[in-house]
């Protein structure tokens, strides 16, 4: 018997439109012998299904064209003449989600709450390393090499901004600032003086409450490691030398370049030495420590040195870093992501009773 799979995909995140792509990639390689699959399209706070397996569906979305979704006790409903009736209930969720409530926790969450198992990072591990300012916290305690970096609230920004940008100079020109929670570049800005550290800080508050604002390396090498788990073994990646067209790898560079997903040029494998040694077992020892699932891609900044620097990891990167597994077909990827979360123990929090509502007696006394 086919297992059941649901696709998620879309979000409220700036990065939809590649949650997009990714889902629809994942939906032409996977193997339809061994799993009934429904794409599950989130969009406003709300799950749609039913012709949201096509690119022509997305490039102006129309919500009324197709079936609203509920997510309800392990399984996925439509509303039928006012009455709920089951849709799909999927043994498996395979996530296909960037940034947003889909990568960040939020989603797994809802997931854990319904019983259903999924290929990605669990709610804490999503949310934590979604945060950039939280997981450098977490990598610093691993003693792991993270550049000096500051903090800043929009808050504390609109309170007194040059206090703010002050404490930040403590830091060595040229920075690098980033909105906390977001991916794919978005928001992110090179600062070589005041003016434009002030400049970076506002465009990067339009798009979160909270930044990080970094060292900029000047004479690097920016390198990313996939892993991802096989039963008990851990697999890391090939590694990949992105090549970024200026201070550091652009929306653009990674989309829009050559008209393609992921269309910026990259050497595979990057051309780092025994460095590569050092890359491959950190992903590792991140993926181990930290109890990571699903695929992973952990981003490393190389200094002329080659002191190797842990950046961010990415719990669902684009395309779900298939091509850095390049011993291992897209398909048969997607199945390994499929099985694995099978083999997970579903979250059933358990309930447990005492006598203490009892002493309440009809609710109106309060116990001290």
């Amino acid at each position: 018997m086919k297992k059941k799979v649901a696709v998620f995909f879309g979000g409220r995140s700036m990065e939809s439109d590649i949650s997009v792509i990714t889902a629809l990639q994942t939906l032409k390689a996977i193997d339809a012998s061994r799993y009934k699959v429904e794409p599950v399209y989130m969009s406003e706070g709300k799950f749609f299904v039913d012709g949201v397996d096509k690119i022509s569906a997305f490039k102006n979305f129309n919500p009324t064209e197709h079936k609203q979704a509920y997510l309800l006790g392990g399984g996925l409903y439509e509303l039928k003449r006012e009455k709920l009736k089951r849709y799909f209930v999927p043994d498996v969720a395979l996530v296909c989600c960037h940034g947003g409530e889909g990568e960040g926790g939020i989603l797994q969450a809802m997931l854990e709450f319904n019983g259903i198992k999924y290929t990605s990072c669990s709610q804490l591990t999503s949310a934590l390393l979604l945060d950039k300012a939280m997981s450098k916290r977490v990598f610093e305690n691993m003693l792991l090499n993270v550049l000096p970096h500051g903090e800043a609230t929009k808050e504390d920004f609109e309170a007194d901004e040059d206090a703010v940008i002050s404490a930040l100079e403590g830091l060595e020109y040229p920075l690098i600032v980033k909105p906390s929670r977001l991916g794919s570049s978005i928001g992110i800005s090179a600062a070589k003086s005041r003016e434009e550290l002030k400049y970076a800080l506002e465009v990067a508050f339009h798009f979160d409450r909270e930044v990080v604002v970094e060292h900029m390396l000047e004479n690097f090498i920016e390198v990313n490691c996939a892993a991802m788990r096989d039963g008990d073994k851990i697999i890391a990646s090939d590694i990949e030398q992105p090549l970024s067209s200026g201070d550091f790898l652009s929306f653009d560079d990674k989309y829009m370049a050559s008209g393609k997903m992921s269309g910026s040029e990259r050497r595979i494998p990057a051309d780092i030495g025994a460095t590569g040694l050092i890359v491959k077992a950190t992903t590792e020892r991140i993926y181990r420590e930290l109890s990571l699932d699903g695929v992973i891609r952990a981003d490393y900044l190389i200094d002329s040195s080659s002191r190797v620097y842990i950046n961010e990891v990415n719990t669902i990167p684009g395309s779900m870093a298939f091509y850095l597994f390049r011993d291992i077909p897209h398909g048969e990827l997607i199945s390994k992501l499929i099985e694995n979360a099978s083999l997970k123990q579903a979250v059933s929090p358990k309930s447990y009773r005492t006598e203490v509502l009892s002493h309440f007696g009809d609710g109106n006394k309060i116990a001290k």
